[in-house]
């Protein structure tokens, strides 16, 4: 693999990148104050903070307990996110370059292929640990396991059985998963030598999960009309702040009006309704065309699926259980036949006209269930595109062919 040298010129130049980066970020949040632009700003400075000399960097899987990490004064690198991050950055062409050299298949998850580019090229530090979760997917557990192998790190997994297609999992499972947390803390204090506070951990965290919790109930009764485009990125990149004290602030600052003031659902001019859509899976990123059409059609994405998670505070006296729970009864994890069932009560209860799957490339996990869940909105009698794509793509003839597909889409709703 080349070295930083050969495709940005110098690791030099990727920390001023990095920094002009981070600089851009504070000065939108300075100038916004909304809570949107202070957790791009937190979880940005935290995920820095990783590429300092000495630094412990714990990669994890997308939905692994972070408050873990945090109790021991942690940030997590999550490969989602970074990729994400990085690709939005001038290190695009460099980075996608590198990846396209690697001898990977051509439909691994571009997350994951962008993400194993980048550390093997100095883009994001190297691990120090690996751990993961089998919610949601298989791929980003084979991403771990492959960079502990190569950085000779460790490697954990936390095992959670698939929950039941309706109801609860079952207190046994709950129990076994908890006691598999239970262990890992502990590890993650030997493998570091540091000392946890995880009651303060699971306290910030719940303050984030109450205020997070409760705007999802106002959103879910229709008492609050937010875009779920942009709220989306609240719990992408919340996941890197969990168990904070800005993550807190930041979840807390969503229940004033000016903080959420940049994340609120358009009104239309002589109150016209807007045709309200639910999104399923991940979104395009760095690909605006889509919703900006959404906008011009009068439309709005007014719930995303993946914004349904740390919505209970959990005990602080005994954490392991309730961070087991959120795992193991995750939207997203389980049976096609579950997922269909819960997003189609979803849809139900939100009254919305349409449904929309962004089928990312590459994605096992969401496209595996893909007929599943589109048959079960048919017999359900409620509109349902899906479209394909790349959440880190930005224009091209698969996009072009995305949009087209929305703008029919739109007009039939």
């Amino acid at each position: 693999m080349p070295g930083m040298a050969d495709i940005t010129g110098d690791s030099f130049s990727a920390s001023l990148v990095r920094a002009a980066f981070l600089a851009q970020t504070r000065l939108k949040a300075l100038q916004s104050r909304t809570a949107r632009r202070y957790m791009n700003l937190h979880a940005l400075s935290a995920s820095l903070d990783l590429f300092k000399p000495g630094a412990i960097v714990p990669w994890v899987s997308y939905l692994f307990p972070t408050e873990l990490l945090t109790s021991y004064r942690l940030t997590p690198m999550i490969p989602e996110v970074g990729s994400a991050t990085l690709t939005g950055t001038d290190l695009r062409e460099p980075l996608e370059a590198a990846a396209a050299r690697m001898p990977l298949a051509r439909d691994v998850c571009s997350y994951h292929r962008i993400a194993l580019a980048a550390v093997e090229n100095d883009m994001l530090p190297a691990p120090s640990m690996c751990l993961g979760t089998t919610p949601l997917c298989l791929g980003k557990e084979c991403l771990l396991e492959m960079l502990a192998v190569r950085h000779n790190v460790p490697f954990r997994e936390v095992r959670v059985p698939l929950p039941p297609d309706e109801g609860e999992t079952s207190p046994e499972v709950i129990a076994d998963v908890a006691e598999q947390l239970r262990v890992l803390h502990e590890d993650i204090g030997r493998w570091t030598g540091r000392k946890p506070d995880l009651q303060r951990a699971i306290r910030l965290s719940n303050r984030a999960s109450a205020a997070w919790g409760h705007l999802m109930t106002e959103r879910l009764a229709g008492r609050l009309e937010m875009d779920g485009r942009l709220t989306f990125a609240i719990v992408f990149l919340g996941q890197l702040l969990w168990g904070t004290e800005e993550g807190a602030k930041d979840f807390e600052r969503l229940l004033s009006e000016r903080g959420r003031r940049d994340l609120m659902a358009p009104i239309l001019d002589g109150g016209r309704r807007l045709k309200r859509l639910l999104w399923l899976h991940t979104v395009p990123h760095h690909d605006t065309e889509i919703f900006d059409l959404i906008r011009e059609q009068g439309a709005v994405v007014i719930l995303e699926e993946m914004g349904q998670m740390h919505l209970e505070t959990v005990d602080p006296e005994d954490p392991f259980p309730g961070l087991a729970g959120r795992l193991a009864n995750n939207v997203l994890w389980g049976s096609s036949a579950r997922r269909a069932h819960l997003n189609v009560a979803l849809a139900k209860q939100l009254k919305v006209d349409g449904a929309v799957h962004f089928n990312h490339w590459g994605c096992r996990h969401g496209l595996g269930s893909l007929p599943v869940v589109r048959s079960a909105f048919a017999q359900a009698g409620i509109p349902f595109l899906a479209i394909d794509g790349d959440a880190l793509g930005r224009g091209g003839a698969q996009q072009d062919k995305a949009r087209q597909a929305m703008e029919s889409f739109l007009e039939l709703l």
